[in-house]
């Protein structure tokens, strides 16, 4: 990854994460030492805010650079275009020189080094106008500051948490593992209802005698048997939306779903004997469907036919009606 991509990548990251009411990538030159910024309350800027600084260098960031990095933050503050940060955080996946890790590692040091080393880091760096004194302000903003909040994000970090683990898998294709094995529930539930009642329909619609519920179904011989596989296959794809809605991407469950839509709306066109002539047409083609991406793998037959069952029951298609 190039500074760009880092810096984006640590946008969707902080974005994953818990506690944020919004989060800005804050890019090119007048960022005033903001990469990425996590805002912890509607204030924003006025209010308590976390600073990603991303360092994307060809070796680890120096004593120097960290120091400076921290500085031009705390003199921008000083200067009343935001509060300080309450937390700073280095991301840089090259690490840290181990003098600036020593540093970090002791608060009260690093607040030291800060102001013995702003004339020869901090006061010809900032801003390339004017040289940048340790005057009252800037060393009121300093002696305030919490020092022991400047933290280091290294790789292992960012691979531990599990907010990382949606963009590994968009990004860069990680496995995102098997979804859990579904449980289909004894009584059919609400979130059922909608291509359960088409079904009963359809049902008596090939009986030629309509079906009084879906009770009346699971009991009915010929078409009890079948229900209830349509009811496995609508949980079976039910645990898979779920489990990857929550370990992955939107955009990752949003392109399954249409691979599986697209490959089986023209034949959920095609004109059948009865409602459930259409069904089982549909899902046998569904079980054809290649799907691409991650998901793929684990996009097991039954996962497709009973996605299908999830578009009737979000109102995408109807067993009953065609366009």
């Amino acid at each position: 990854m190039d500074d760009e991509e880092l810096e984006m990548f640590c946008r969707a990251w902080t974005e994953k994460k818990s506690g944020y009411v919004e989060v800005k990538r804050i890019a090119g030159t007048g960022d005033m030492g903001r990469d990425v910024v996590g805002f912890l309350t509607d204030a924003r800027h006025d209010g308590p805010w976390d600073n990603y600084q991303c360092k994307q260098y060809r070796k680890s960031v120096s004593r120097s650079q960290g120091l400076l990095a921290i500085g031009k933050v705390l003199y921008w503050a000083s200067q009343g275009h935001f509060s300080p940060p309450t937390n700073f955080y280095f991301v840089a996946p090259k690490g840290l020189a181990r003098k600036l890790e020593l540093l970090i590692d002791k608060p009260s040091e690093l607040k030291k080094a800060l102001i013995d080393g702003w004339a020869t880091v901090c006061a010809n760096s900032i801003t390339r106008k004017v040289a940048v004194p340790l005057d009252a302000k800037v060393m009121g903003v300093i002696n305030s500051y919490d020092f022991s909040n400047v933290r280091i994000v290294t790789i292992d970090d960012m691979m531990d948490d599990p907010a990382v683990k949606p963009l590994l898998i968009e990004k860069f294709g990680a496995d995102p593992g098997k979804y859990p094995t579904a449980a289909v529930p004894m009584d059919v539930q609400d979130i059922e209802m909608r291509y359960i009642d088409e079904l009963v329909e359809a049902y008596g619609e090939r009986a030629k005698e309509p079906f009084a519920n879906h009770a009346a179904v699971l009991a009915n011989v010929e078409h009890g048997p079948d229900l209830r596989r349509q009811r496995e296959r609508f949980f079976e794809a039910d645990a898979f939306q779920k489990f990857y809605r929550d370990n992955t991407s939107a955009s990752i469950i949003s392109g399954f779903r249409k691979d599986v839509k697209f490959g089986v709306i023209e034949r959920w066109k095609v004109s059948a004997d009865d409602t459930l002539a259409r069904v089982e047409a549909v899902m046998n083609h569904a079980a054809t469907v290649t799907c691409a991406g991650p998901l793929a793998k684990y996009a097991h037959v039954p996962v497709k036919q009973g996605i299908c069952h999830h578009f009737v029951n979000d109102g995408e298609l109807s067993w009953k009606n065609k366009p």
